[in-house]
């Protein structure tokens, strides 16, 4: 009877001991994993972190070029040969605008569109010469 517990207490010594020494290796089997996936993270966040800065320096260059393109798009030849280009825009031809007078802002409805005289003021771009003179009163050049 000793002798059967003391094999007995034996057997379970070995068992805790073997169940201590798989407790450690799942332990340290644990530990290996999460370090090997810590550092496989930590390089693919370096990776993701030196395209990051390589898009910003791309972005970076653009931006500067961008900027410089629009200054240089400000300078009065620029515009105007934009203009000439690619709106389609040109001077006016030699004596068709007219500087108009003063205009006093009448009191009476406002004053809004109404020139000194009382009279609606015409479309702001005229068609032809002649609707520009006879907003002026006077007659359209032409035979007599």
């Amino acid at each position: 009877m000793i002798r059967a517990a003391s094999t007995r207490a034996r057997r379970r010594a070995v068992v805790g001991r073997v169940l201590r020494a798989v407790a450690a290796m799942l332990l340290l089997v644990a530990l290996g994993v999460f370090h090997i996936w810590s550092r496989t993270r930590v390089l693919a966040t370096g990776y993701d972190l030196g395209e990051a800065a390589r898009e910003h320096a791309r972005l970076a260059s653009e931006h500067d070029r961008q900027r410089i393109e629009v200054e240089t798009l400000r300078t009065p030849s620029a515009l105007e040969r934009y203009a000439r280009t690619r709106l389609g825009m040109a001077p006016p031809a030699p004596g068709s605008v007219l500087a108009a007078g003063r205009r006093i802002a009448s009191a009476t409805a406002g004053g809004a569109g109404v020139d000194g005289d009382g009279h609606r003021s015409g479309p702001a771009e005229p068609s032809s010469l002649g609707t520009v003179l006879a907003a002026a009163g006077r007659a359209p050049p032409g035979p007599r």
